[in-house]
């Protein structure tokens, strides 16, 4: 079988379109739309040169106009924290007192029993059990937590 020059730009169209959803950003996206620009061109019957022509030109086109809308529909701005990340500014309950001498408590939170240190500008006298305590970060495996206000 051979093939026409459309059929090839309208195959490299739907490889690119195929191929975004690996590589997000919408830029392969636009390069396969440049292509369907391409693909018009050869089906009209003009010279390659131009073909690339009506490729770049539909391109730049899909680039200025609808890829910033797109990524604006697609990727808000607003993250998702996970992890750790995701535990400061929640509230925890102490379930174990915390030593005066190195700050160490244990507090739970959604079920989870975490080892907890009070901050450094706050007794550790004040966090006795059952107070309820917001967590300002997370070192490693331990919460540093401070009272509540």
């Amino acid at each position: 079988m051979i093939w026409e020059p459309w059929q090839i730009w309208t195959a490299s169209a739907l490889a690119l379109l195929i191929f975004e959803v690996f590589m997000p950003g919408f830029v392969l996206a636009c390069l396969g739309i440049g292509a369907f620009g391409g693909a018009l061109g050869a089906y009209l019957g003009i010279v390659f040169e131009w073909q690339l022509v009506c490729a770049g030109i539909t391109s730049l086109i899909a680039f200025v106009f609808l890829r910033p809308a797109m990524l604006k529909m697609g990727f808000s701005g607003e993250e998702t924290l996970s992890g750790a990340d995701a535990l400061i500014g929640k509230e925890v309950i102490v379930t174990q007192e915390f030593d005066p001498q190195s700050g160490m408590g244990r507090c739970k939170i959604d079920g989870d029993d975490w080892r907890a240190k009070v901050s450094d500008e706050i007794p550790a006298t004040s966090m006795v059990l059952g107070n309820v305590l917001v967590i300002e970060s997370v070192e490693s495996n331990t919460l540093i937590v401070r009272p509540k206000q």
